[in-house]
Parts: C-alpha cells; sequence; structure tokens
C-alpha cells in the first residue's frame, strides 16, 4: 500500500511549516561599494577633462538602487559538470570532471530619469570602452552581485552570491512607432561562480 502520509492533506494540516515559493518576490542587487567605478557612456577617460563624478550617482540616484528597482527578471545560477569516462575492456566507469556555471541573464525596465541604461552601458564600457577602443581590467569590471529570494511578505528565503559578474551583451529590442509598450533590456551577465546561501541573515 502506498505510503500516504506526506499527501497534500499534510501540507494543508501545517500552514505554518509550508508556503508555495513564489516567483516574482526576488532582488537583484550589486553594492554600491562594486559601482563606484563608472564613468558615463559619453564621456572619453583619455579626453584629459576631469571626470565630474564619480559614477555612484546617475540623475541623483545611485546606481546600484537604480539596478534594484528595475531589474524584473533573473535567472537563478546553476552549473553543470563535465562527465569524464575511463574505459577498460568492455566497462566504462564514469565520473565527474569540471563544473561549469552557465551565463545568466536579467531584464530591467528602461525607466527614463533612473538612468538605468546609462549605468548598465557604464558598468559594460569597463570591459571595453568603445570611445577608446580599449579594454578594461578585470579588477574593474568583474563585480559580485547578488540574488535575493523572498517569500510574498518578504521573508528572506535564501540568496545566491555570484562572484566576477560581468555585463557581455546587452539587447535593447527595437524601436517600433506601431506598439506602446515599455522599453525593457535583456542583459547577458557571465560570471565565475555561484554560492547558495539558506542563512536567513538579512542581505538587503
Amino acid at each position: 500500500m502506498a505510503d500516504q502520509s506526506l499527501n497534500t492533506l499534510h501540507i494543508s494540516e501545517n500552514l505554518a511549516a509550508y508556503e508555495a515559493a513564489r516567483s516574482n518576490f526576488f532582488v537583484f542587487y550589486v553594492s554600491p561599494e562594486e559601482l563606484t567605478n563608472l564613468y558615463s557612456p559619453d564621456f572619453n577617460p583619455d579626453s584629459g577633462e576631469a571626470k565630474e563624478e564619480d559614477g555612484t550617482l546617475f540623475n541623483g540616484h545611485k546606481a546600484s538602487e537604480s539596478l534594484r528597482l528595475n531589474v524584473v527578471k533573473a535567472s537563478v545560477p546553476n552549473f553543470t559538470i563535465e562527465t569524464l569516462e575511463y574505459r577498460r575492456g568492455n566497462d566504462v566507469v564514469k565520473f565527474a570532471g569540471i563544473p561549469t556555471f552557465k551565463d545568466g541573464s536579467i531584464t530591467v525596465d528602461d525607466v527614463v530619469g533612473l538612468d538605468t541604461k546609462s549605468i548598465l552601458y557604464a558598468w559594460q564600457y569597463l570591459a571595453y570602452n568603445p570611445i577608446t577602443r580599449k579594454g578594461g581590467r578585470m579588477k574593474d569590471y568583474k563585480k559580485t552581485c547578488t540574488l535575493i529570494e523572498y517569500t510574498q511578505d518578504y521573508e528572506q528565503i535564501r540568496y545566491w552570491t555570484l562572484y566576477g559578474c560581468f555585463i557581455t551583451a546587452i539587447d535593447e529590442g527595437e524601436f517600433d512607432r506601431e506598439s506602446d509598450g515599455k522599453r525593457q533590456m535583456t542583459v547577458a551577465i557571465s560570471y565565475d561562480r555561484a554560492e547558495m546561501n539558506l542563512d536567513d541573515t538579512t542581505i538587503a
């Protein structure tokens, strides 16, 4: 006879212990300390002109807060493990090889007044600046990011720390006179590794 001890009725009778996870209660967060070296995308560092601001403020808003407010979708970090084989005669033994963390993406609202687009391009320009045609250094363009999951009453469930994040592509879609929808950008992000943490310490 099938074990009926953990059926749906069990969840119903223990409501304090269970809650369905929701997909729309999350925050993608880059700390202010990580976004203090941004130039405006139209600024040429080789021009000899003094940099007007340190990059933490765009239109009076902190870059980290603007990103946090406008990220509407974020991929969940995960990795795959390469399968290696050891062969001897007719036998094959498989064992784990090198892990690879898959590139992720975030979808961001393009909000006029918060300079979301400028912040994203400023971050990407740290890796390659099309004005100066110079590449950047890892210490400048790689950031530590955090993805936090919440319950619907904003109790933190878990969080992921993504190390070595940088922007590889920004897709703005198209302008369209026949459409009146809001503009969004899909941002491709590469990172070295991610750690999932179930600690209930409040991150942000």
